[in-house]
């Protein structure tokens, strides 16, 4: 008897409070992928928010560097460079959920349950990937999945009882 892995699709806000140490669910959502890692949970990510990670934690650092003085163009590079490695990690944490037209079709219908078009497609990625549950820190979302969603931190208390 074959026993299929859990698999967990981790919104854009989970993946930016791994990144981004002073985000308030930063340690909450470091224990989840720490705690899924351990049980062999298959984390996954709309291929979509590759882009929004990589463009927000940018933006993110270079608030930092400019609060704190720093303005150079190779400081400036060197945010570039972090925030490609935060995509590299990412990459090699959790597989890619591709999409097509059918996933932006399935999107749209999903307009009366939210207005929210990128919520929908993770929607969309969710039904594709056939994933177990989705964490994010949209409590709108959480609301109108339609699959089981939870918190990084309500997904670590899943993880643990599971695991006992």
């Amino acid at each position: 008897m074959s026993t299929r892995k859990l698999i967990a699709l981790v919104d854009t806000n989970v993946w930016l409070d791994c990144y981004l140490p002073d985000r308030p669910n930063s340690v909450a959502t470091r224990d989840f992928i720490c705690m899924a890692q351990k049980n062999s949970v298959q984390l996954a990510y709309p291929v979509h928010i590759l882009k929004d990670v990589f463009y927000l934690i940018q933006l993110d650092l270079k608030r930092m560097a400019r609060k704190n003085g720093v303005t150079t163009k190779s400081d400036f590079l060197a945010v570039q460079r972090a925030a490609w490695s935060c995509i590299e990690n990412m990459r090699e944490q959790a597989i890619a959920i591709g999409a097509d037209e059918s996933d932006a079709w399935l999107a749209c219908k999903y307009r009366p349950l939210s207005e929210d078009l990128e919520d929908n497609f993770v929607l969309a990625a969710a039904e594709r990937a056939e994933v177990d549950f989705i964490v994010t820190g949209d409590k709108t979302l959480i609301q109108k999945a339609t699959v089981a969603a939870y918190t990084p931190q309500d997904a670590l208390k899943y993880l643990e009882a599971i695991a006992r």
